[in-house]
C-alpha cells in the first residue's frame, strides 16, 4: 500500500485530506513535528507527501534526495496566499503543486488533475530509470 506523509497540524485540514487519499488506497501517516516528518518521508514506499506551511523546512530534506527518488514522490504545498496549482510557484518552492487552502473542498478534483499531470511529466522518466 502506498504512502502518504500529510505535515499539517491543523486536524480537520489532516482529516479531510487523510479521509480522501485512504479511499484511493493510500496509507495516511500524520507526524507531529519537523523530526517526525523527516522521518517518515524517508521511508520507502512514500509516493505522496502535503506539506502545510509549519513544516516548510522539510522542503529542504526533500530537495537533497537522489533525482530518481525525488521524482518517486509527488510533493504538494498548502498554501494561504499563493494560488492552487501556480506551476511557477511550486517550481521556485521545490514542489510540484500548490493548494492553497481555500480550494480545500475541491481537493478530489485537484488532486486527479495533479496526479495526471504528474504522471504525463514524468512517465518518460520513469521508464528510464527502469531500464
Amino acid at each position: 500500500m502506498p504512502k502518504a506523509v500529510i505535515c499539517e497540524n491543523n486536524k480537520e485540514i489532516q482529516q479531510t485530506l487523510s479521509d480522501y487519499l485512504r479511499s484511493l488506497g493510500f496509507e495516511c501517516l500524520s507526524p507531529s513535528n519537523n523530526e517526525e516528518a523527516l522521518g517518515m518521508i524517508g521511508l520507502e514506499d512514500v509516493v505522496l507527501i502535503i506539506i502545510g506551511q509549519e513544516y516548510s523546512e522539510i522542503i529542504k530534506e526533500i530537495l537533497s534526495f537522489p533525482m530518481y527518488r525525488r521524482r518517486e514522490i509527488i510533493v504538494f504545498s498548502l498554501s494561504n496566499s499563493i494560488a492552487t496549482m501556480d506551476r511557477l510557484y511550486a517550481f521556485v518552492q521545490g514542489v510540484d503543486f500548490i493548494i492553497n487552502l481555500k480550494d480545500l473542498n475541491n481537493f478530489p478534483i485537484i488532486f486527479k488533475k495533479a496526479y495526471a499531470e504528474y504522471q504525463k511529466t514524468y512517465r518518460l522518466f520513469k521508464e528510464v530509470i527502469t531500464k
